[in-house]
């Protein structure tokens, strides 16, 4: 009885890490498809798809956010671009929005980091 119950744990161990094994192959697979299609985006297209991160704030760790000004909110589901807001990305700092009628605030990532993660994507 021993026996059979050890070798069923070495099976199920065997079965879980050979599943393991092919989700991370499957994931890496995605990750190298992802890469190619980055290869093909300009850089411009990468700001317009990543520049903007919609998040929830705080209230009281909102004061501590160097405000730039009040946009007004357009529903994420309409996947907002840069162009849509008509904004640009600043060098070196993330610019922060309050939305009206939205708890959010957007953020607009620096060219800086922008650029740094284009290079990193299209590697």
């Amino acid at each position: 009885m021993k026996v059979n119950f050890l070798k069923s744990l070495i099976i199920l161990a065997l079965f879980n890490a050979s599943g393991e094994v092919f989700g991370q192959s499957v994931a890496s697979k995605n990750e190298a498809k992802q890469s190619i299609d980055m290869k093909k985006m300009s850089f411009e297209e990468y700001c317009e798809q990543n520049a903007l991160n919609l998040i929830t704030v705080l209230s009281e760790k909102k004061s501590g956010l160097k405000i730039a000004g009040n946009l007004n909110y357009i529903n994420e589901s309409k996947n907002p671009g840069l162009k849509t807001y008509g904004l640009k990305p600043a060098e070196n700092e993330t610019l922060y929005y309050e939305l009206n009628g939205s708890d959010k605030i957007l953020a607009v990532q620096s060219l800086y980091i922008l650029k740094l993660n284009y290079s990193n994507a299209t590697k």
